[in-house]
């Protein structure tokens, strides 16, 4: 494929005056959301039911999380707990290979875990958390709409009879044993939070039996949290903030095509919503392109697709001094193996990665 020469000079215009630079900034407040990172420093533990302390930046609040990590397994227990974790049930973790499980009950054997944030939250700010959770197929004999985050200055104390309410909360029971549950909500900050608690802090969860008899406790995996202050929350509703869709995908193109036609136009539009609702630190514009066999053609419509894209976000109101754009051509290549990176426009696509 040969770009017409018109296009052809308009885009090397572009080519050389998008400029790139690059920072490193963080946008959820919540360290190691995911429990990938783990503790390498951990190589012995006393009990196996006790290994919570492999998993990074997080603490136990209330009795003994369980940590649900590959890194387990290379932990020597003093004592050995054969398939412990395996009794919970199979579920898989959301993303990566981490997961947090505890017990949600209102007596002395509920669970719950802590990690100070990665900056305190502001006085008077909105802040947006999420969290996923599942049912254990297990050892669950109930479900509940009683697990949710907390937030406190400090490390809070709980005991057996403390009784907090949770500042967001799941909004149904969640009795699904396959799926993940996001739980939801916005949080107005009084301006000394520095830490969030994860579980359930009072005595009396509302829930129901799913094996028959009267509510005891229920297992649940938990996994992908986030917590993003929020740039406004003027004629938002909750409910549409928690079903907004937070996990976006590559923009595709059709060959040869760099403009931000109608198409185009609708799935930007998604990234826009976001972008006007949360307070980010950057946005990165990474266009991509092996549309032509000949490798400058596909640098300049990557510098193109990105370029198109960067000036839509900043007519429709995005601020410029946030968005860096730049095009990579057939550098980076999709790693999907159901792709053939050899077809023509198989890696014709916009990128964009908010911070």
């Amino acid at each position: 494929m040969h770009i017409p020469k018109p296009t052809l000079h308009f885009l090397l215009t572009i080519l050389f005056v998008i400029g790139v630079q690059y920072t490193n900034n963080a946008q959820n407040l919540i360290p190691n959301p995911s429990f990938e990172k783990t503790n390498p420093a951990v190589k012995k533990l006393i009990h196996e039911m006790r290994n919570f302390g492999v998993v990074s930046d997080w603490k136990a609040l209330t009795n003994s999380p369980d940590a649900h990590h590959p890194f387990v397994n290379e932990v020597n227990f003093d004592h050995k707990a054969p398939n412990f974790l395996k009794q919970f049930g199979p579920q898989e973790p959301r993303t990566g290979e981490g997961q947090v499980g505890i017990y949600i009950a209102g007596n002395n054997t509920k669970e719950s875990f802590t990690a100070k944030l990665n900056s305190p939250l502001k006085a008077g700010k909105y802040y947006y958390f999420h969290m996923y959770v599942s049912l254990s197929e297990g050892l669950s004999n109930s479900c509940t709409s009683s697990i949710g985050s907390y937030f406190t200055a400090r490390v809070p104390r709980i005991t057996e009879t403390s009784k907090y309410n949770l500042h967001i909360e799941s909004s149904k029971l969640i009795c699904d044993t396959k799926g993940w549950t996001k739980v939801c909500g916005i949080y107005k900050a009084k301006g000394t939070e520095k830490y969030i608690s994860i579980g359930y802090f009072s005595d009396s969860p509302k829930g129901k039996s799913v094996k028959g008899g009267g509510f005891e406790n229920a297992y649940y995996f938990v996994d992908d949290l986030e917590l993003l202050e929020m740039r406004s929350v003027s004629n938002l509703v909750e409910s549409d903030v928690c079903n907004m869709a937070l996990d976006f995908s590559d923009v595709e193109y059709l060959i040869g095509e760099s403009e931000v036609y109608q198409e185009i136009k609708k799935e930007l539009d998604s990234y826009l919503q976001y972008l006007k609702i949360f307070k980010v630190n950057r946005v990165q514009i990474i266009g991509h392109a092996n549309d032509s066999e000949i490798s400058f053609e596909n640098e300049i419509l990557s510098y193109a697709r990105a370029g198109f894209v960067k000036a839509y976000l900043i007519e429709n109101g995005i601020d410029e001094t946030l968005i860096e754009s730049t095009g990579v051509a057939n550098t980076q290549p999709q790693d999907d193996p159901e792709i053939d990176n050899t077809e023509l426009g198989s890696n014709a696509r916009v990128q964009i990665i908010i911070e």
